[in-house]
């Protein structure tokens, strides 16, 4: 059996952050790997298999469980049905997915042609990687390689959070907090004056149910206005509702998954009509992958975005994740249209990218770069009240000193941009947990999201992105995240209770020198990135914005590899130079791809 691997998830779903653990732990035991682009289309992944003569085969589907079977299914016929995989075959064969997804495999393994090895959401995230490292039959180094997976995905932290999410969880007193206040008629139309007046961070959640139709949306969000526990829903919108808006006939062709299968005008104000209710929730849908400009104009004729901020990604939501067809380029093009058409008609605006390089293993440098790029796009867009989302624990090697260095360089970086204008963008800062960190036991997870919360309160947040603890085990329903709020409101009010104290943490020299190191590399970096148009002629931040904001220079950022990672995947886009891990305290940082021990400077890895 060849020792090569071949990874991909099925059914177009992007979520590619587990295949990239598997691929990493696969070069750790010298097997050969490749990953392919989210994609409907199974010939590629038959083609790469048979190109490489995989002895190993990784399978992946985050969404919807009974999709997640179907899908399974499908792609195993067609390794039987084109020869590609024959009886007796040794090469090997992993799935994984939500536990309820692998639960339900497991009920229908007698109906698959061959052995799957499930790789099951153990609660010990080293659990996890020994069965990877047994499906790859990793023995010679295998304790070793337990040995330094343990070391990454353990680094030293704030220990007094520790007691502190304790007590936030203790006998579940937490279910003993009161709904939200009720806001005026003012704030109910405004996002920043529902910021204002809550004297607190407001809370956001992603809430849209994958089904038939959107009647158990329509009924989730009534129960959740009802409770007043959200102040705004981020409507979670299905694949199809994202691509195909409008054309109603697409939905009867394609598979749809993902969230809520809203089609027309007539959805969204359904929906958002559930919302009138309790403390009145503002909703925002997920930016779609084509049609973005016109989209805003229907979501305010619908009622969304009415007291609601918008995320658009900079670089993604196109051929680079597989969420849509378009060129980065023309990509980049519309989404900066976008924020402009959000600025004018006074719409806070969020630029969620930074996220998206966690999520594909960007080393440190570049998420802090990030946070300047977006930043320069709204500012020079006009963009008079900004968002800047911070996504804590991610990836989950990430440690607290490694994470609050990390996000307040950000924050300094995108200030220090948007002064080029005179007037400068008034900054919201926005956290959240990564999802990828929260644990499939549910006791654990309760905690972790605690944790996790009064971590991000070292920013001083304006508004928390809520995810439910119970998202690493199954999609949020109303209930989960009604007593999720009630989890992150608790960790908040003791955070407040003990900030003096704990605020001194700040001033640890691990985190402000790791500050001063990434604010240097990231200046480094932009600068760079700056220089790629020809009338840029050096300066600082301030005199880069301009450039930095132009759809072309963007567009060559990610094109040259300056703006890269280890988990992109599209063929024009992907860097197999670049080697990211983390080294002390969690830091993510570049290394040599020889040793993979060396950290390397941005100089010196744009020299190469």
């Amino acid at each position: 059996m060849k020792r090569f691997f071949v990874a991909s998830t099925l059914g177009n779903d992007p979520h590619t952050e587990g295949l990239h653990i598997a691929s990493k732990i696969a070069k750790l035991g010298e097997v050969g790997y490749s990953i392919l682009e989210p994609t409907l289309d199974y010939e590629p992944l038959l083609d790469r298999i048979k190109e490489a003569d995989a002895g190993y085969i990784g399978l992946s589907y985050r969404l919807s469980p009974q999709k997640g079977l179907d899908e399974l299914k499908k792609v195993l016929a067609l390794f039987f049905n084109t020869g590609l995989i024959k009886a007796g075959s040794s090469i090997r064969i992993a799935f994984s997915g939500l536990p309820e997804t692998i639960k339900m495999v497991q009920a229908h393994a007698h109906e698959l042609p061959c052995k799957v090895y499930l790789m099951q959401p153990h609660p010990n995230v080293i659990d996890r990687i020994t069965d990877i490292i047994d499906f790859f039959d990793i023995v010679h180094n295998r304790e070793q390689i337990i040995g330094a997976l343990k070391d990454e995905l353990e680094p030293p932290g704030i220990s007094i959070l520790d007691e502190i999410a304790d007590e936030v969880v203790f006998n579940n007193n937490y279910l003993t907090e009161p709904p939200l206040d009720i806001p005026s008629n003012k704030a109910i139309g405004s996002y920043t004056t529902r910021i204002k007046e809550a004297n607190r961070p407001i809370i956001r959640s992603h809430f849209g149910i994958p089904a038939d139709t959107i009647e158990p949306t329509i009924d989730g969000i009534r129960e959740i206005a009802e409770a007043r526990v959200i102040d705004e829903v981020s409507l979670g919108s299905s694949d199809l509702s994202q691509r195909y808006f409008g054309l109603p006939e697409m939905f009867d062709k394609l598979k749809n998954d993902g969230g809520v299968p809203y089609k027309n005008e007539q959805d969204l104000i359904r929906i958002f009509n559930a919302s009138r209710a309790g403390n009145f929730p503002s909703v925002k849908p997920y930016c779609h992958v084509t049609g973005i400009v016109d989209f805003i104009d229907v979501c305010i004729r619908t009622g969304m975005l009415v007291g609601a901020h918008q995320a658009i990604p900079l670089f993604w939501f196109n051929e680079l994740d597989g969420r849509g067809a378009k060129k980065v380029p023309d990509s980049i093009a519309e989404h900066c249209e976008a924020v402009k058409e959000l600025s004018r008609r006074n719409i806070p605006a969020e630029m969620n990218d930074p996220n998206q390089w966690s999520s594909r293993w960007a080393h440190d440098t570049v998420i802090v770069a990030s946070y300047g790029l977006v930043s320069a796009v709204m500012t020079m867009n006009e963009v008079k009240d900004m968002v800047l989302q911070m996504q804590f624990n991610k990836p989950r090697e990430t440690g607290d000193f490694a994470d609050l260095a990390k996000m307040t360089a950000g924050l300094e970086i995108a200030a220090a941009v948007s002064k080029f204008r005179q007037n400068p963008p008034t900054i919201y800062r926005e956290t959240r947990t990564g999802i990828e960190s929260l644990s499939p036991n549910m006791e654990k997870a309760r905690w972790q999201l605690g944790r996790s919360t009064l971590l991000q309160m070292f920013v001083d947040p304006h508004i928390l992105h809520l995810v439910s603890f119970c998202e690493a085990n199954h999609a949020a329903k109303p209930a989960d995240i009604i007593e999720s709020s009630k989890i992150v409101r608790k960790a908040v009010r003791l955070f407040n209770e003990n900030k003096i104290d704990l605020m001194r943490e700040l001033d640890n020299p691990i985190i402000q020198d790791r500050k001063k190191y990434l604010m240097n590399e990231a200046e480094y970096l932009l600068k760079n990135i700056a220089a790629l148009h020809p009338e840029y002629k050096g300066g600082g931040l301030r005199a880069a914005a301009a450039f930095l904001a132009k759809p072309d220079v963007l567009a060559q950022s990610i094109k040259k590899r300056y703006m890269t990672a280890p988990g992109i995947v599209h063929s024009e886009y992907k860097n197999p130079d670049i080697v990211t891990r983390p080294t002390k305290y969690g830091f993510i940082d570049v290394v040599d791809s020889e040793t993979g021990q060396r950290v390397i400077t941005e100089k010196e890895r744009l020299s190469l």
